[in-house]
């Protein structure tokens, strides 16, 4: 029993599609209590001479009136399941001036219980969306003014009249107050709600992750064995017979070394977050020495490392794991343009993150990226294999941060990791370079 009284009541949080079915609903059900409150009502305030004998029939047909708007709602609610804002604006906008008019029969505001009126401060703020809370405070207001104005003093009452100088501010201020907080608290709900959301997603993508991992770590372990004896035993076959200059034999091998080389990829892909160690590394540092690394590599590529700003930028992450993902995304930024093409690679600290772009001047980044953004073996070039890009996605989902992708307005493109700062660490003010003034922060999200 007190379960369905729960429920009853429970009010409409659920954040689902049909959320305004579900504030009408719980509109109607709180209506029928006040229709009872309300009948119950009669006897004790025709007792104590608040509700005058010639009133009492109007009385009844406001609160008549209310109870088929009830009924007519619950039928509508069974047939339709679109309610909307205005529907629920013209709901409660109803109750407000029904009750104004019981009311005004019984004394106004000088009723004593017509703080209840206030009520519906709380709950237009709690169930109504930006401006149609603010107009349905105003036809509170007029209410208010009306029960000041229009009332039936009923006998029980005179003699005992606060002066309306005094009570009509304070039940003004009354329904002020109670609008504001009802409208934080309902507003800080929502916000916690999306917040919610937001890590639910976060969960199921990594779980994802996870899953991906798992396969991708079998299938490895599958085919490494049986991979590397058809690789011996082709090239014993080609020594045998002397076919080591043979086109046929030759495309098959390459085709088994390609293999080999999908499976270390996939091997090296996987990203656990409980198996990684965490360090405090100064970011900086760090992708400085990757950039250094690089050209001592290839002294064809041009990189061009820049640090913003002067406040320490410190994080934690997996060195090892980390620097791998700087370098995968200069290694995508360096197939991404032609040769000469410089990279420039920025580290800058912005609103308590500690951000890693990286910028090409290739043609940005291809619609099949974006649009499976997070996904493994996505790649448009012929020899690649899609798992870079995915390994940098898979290390940020592990420690917390994002990875971003856009484009450059000159063109070109912008990889960027996101990393949580520190919070030992004060900010800095940081600018980007001179043709990019305000890189992009939103990420595209995978379909």
């Amino acid at each position: 029993m007190l379960e369905l009284l729960r429920s009853f009541f429970a009010p409409p949080l659920t954040g689902d599609t049909a959320q305004g079915t579900a504030k009408l609903t719980w509109i109607v059900r709180l209506r029928w209590v006040a229709l009872l409150a309300q009948v119950g009502a009669i006897p004790p305030a025709r007792h104590f001479g608040l509700l005058e004998p010639a009133l009492v029939l109007p009385f009844l047909s406001v609160i008549t009136s209310l109870a088929l708007l009830n009924v007519g709602t619950w039928i509508w609610l069974r047939k339709r399941q679109d309610a909307s804002q205005p529907h629920i604006l013209a709901q409660l906008t109803f109750d407000a001036a029904a009750l104004s008019v019981l009311l005004g029969l019984t004394g106004g505001a000088w009723n004593p219980v017509a703080p209840i009126l206030f009520v519906h401060a709380v709950l237009g703020s709690l169930l109504l969306d930006g401006r149609l809370s603010l107009y349905y405070f105003g036809v509170l207001l007029a209410c208010l003014g009306g029960i000041q104005t229009f009332s039936v003093i009923p006998s029980g009452l005179e003699g005992n009249l606060v002066p309306a100088a005094i009570l009509f501010p304070a039940q003004m201020l009354f329904a002020v107050v109670f609008w504001i907080l009802t409208f934080w608290l309902s507003r800080t709900l929502t916000s916690l709600q999306d917040h919610f959301a937001v890590l639910r997603e976060r969960k199921t993508r990594i779980d994802r992750l996870r899953a991906v991992g798992a396969l991708a770590a079998g299938l490895s372990h599958e085919f490494a064995t049986p991979l590397n004896t058809a690789q011996l035993k082709l090239q014993r076959l080609a020594r045998r017979h002397q076919l080591e200059n043979e086109p046929d034999l030759s495309t098959a091998a390459e085709a088994l070394d390609r293999c080999g080389e999908v499976l270390r990829h996939m091997a090296g892909s996987q990203l656990h977050p409980d198996g990684l160690s965490l360090d405090v590394a100064d970011i900086d540092d760090l992708v400085e020495r990757v950039c250094k690394s690089l050209k001592q590599a290839s002294g064809d590529t041009v990189i061009r490392y820049m640090a913003t700003g002067r406040t320490p930028r410190r994080a934690l992450v997996p060195s090892v794991a980390f620097s791998q993902a700087v370098l995968n995304l200069i290694d995508n930024a360096v197939k991404a343009g032609e040769p000469g093409d410089p990279i420039e690679v920025i580290v800058s600290r912005q609103a308590g993150r500690v951000d890693v772009s990286v910028l090409d001047r290739g043609a940005g980044w291809p619609a099949v990226v974006r649009r499976h953004f997070g996904e493994p073996f996505v790649t448009t070039r012929p020899d690649g294999v899609g798992l870079g890009l995915y390994y940098v996605y898979t290390l940020a989902e592990a420690v917390g941060a994002t990875l971003e992708l856009s484009d450059r307005s000159a063109g070109g493109a912008i990889a960027r990791i996101s990393l949580p700062a520190l919070s030992g660490s004060s900010a800095g003010t940081n600018t980007a370079p001179e043709d990019e003034p305000n890189l992009p922060r939103k990420a595209p999200r995978s379909e």
